[in-house]
Parts: C-alpha cells; sequence; structure tokens
C-alpha cells in the first residue's frame, strides 16, 4: 500500500489510489506528499462509501416553520447571578434563596 499509482486509458492521465494505511505515516518519518496523497485519497474513498442518509425537505425553510421549532426550544435565560455569602451551617433563609434560584433558572430554561 504505498503511493498512488497512474493509469493511462484513452488520452487521459488520472489516479488510482491504493486503500487506507491506518499504519502510515510512520511517527517521526519526513512527510511525503504522494504518501500522504495516497492517505487522504483513501479515506476519501471510505467516506465516499458511506451511504447517504434520507434526504431532507427541498427550498428553504418558512418564517412559520422557523417559528414552530423555536418555539419547541428552551427560551433564552433571564436569570442572573446568585451572589450570596453562605453561613456554615447555612441559615433556612440561604437555603431557601437558593431553592428560589434554581427554580427560577429551571423555569427560564423551560418553554411553556
Amino acid at each position: 500500500m504505498g503511493p498512488p499509482f497512474f493509469v493511462f486509458t484513452h488520452n487521459l492521465f488520472f489516479s488510482t489510489t491504493m486503500p487506507f494505511d491506518p499504519t502510515k505515516p510512520v511517527e517521526g518519518s519526513e512527510i511525503d506528499a504522494n504518501e500522504l496523497r495516497a492517505q487522504f485519497n483513501g479515506l476519501k474513498t471510505l467516506i465516499d462509501a458511506i451511504p447517504a442518509g434520507p434526504a431532507g425537505p427541498a427550498g428553504e425553510v418558512s418564517n412559520a416553520t422557523l417559528e414552530a421549532q423555536i418555539a419547541g426550544t428552551a427560551q433564552n435565560p433571564n436569570v442572573g447571578t446568585f451572589n450570596i455569602a453562605l453561613s456554615d451551617p447555612p441559615t433556612r433563609a440561604e437555603v431557601q434563596a437558593i431553592l428560589d434560584f434554581v427554580n427560577a433558572l429551571v423555569n427560564s430554561l423551560t418553554r411553556v
């Protein structure tokens, strides 16, 4: 599995690559353009062999479709940072403040 070899057919000159070799390039070796090109072409051949998935809908997305899809996602959170000095152990009021902040955060991230 070396560099590409060239085939001359019907006055056309094209390259046929060897399969991808995961052992190349060898660590510490100098870069060889032909070997590297053969590796990239071998990878492209492997990628091209993967069957394509189903085609998506044709055309652009309408504003109505876009808005309908956005409506199903979380809102941009409008919650500030939580700045509180906690005592050790925290008081009931401090724990309640933490709970209130977490609830506000959850509510802002959940679309109702």
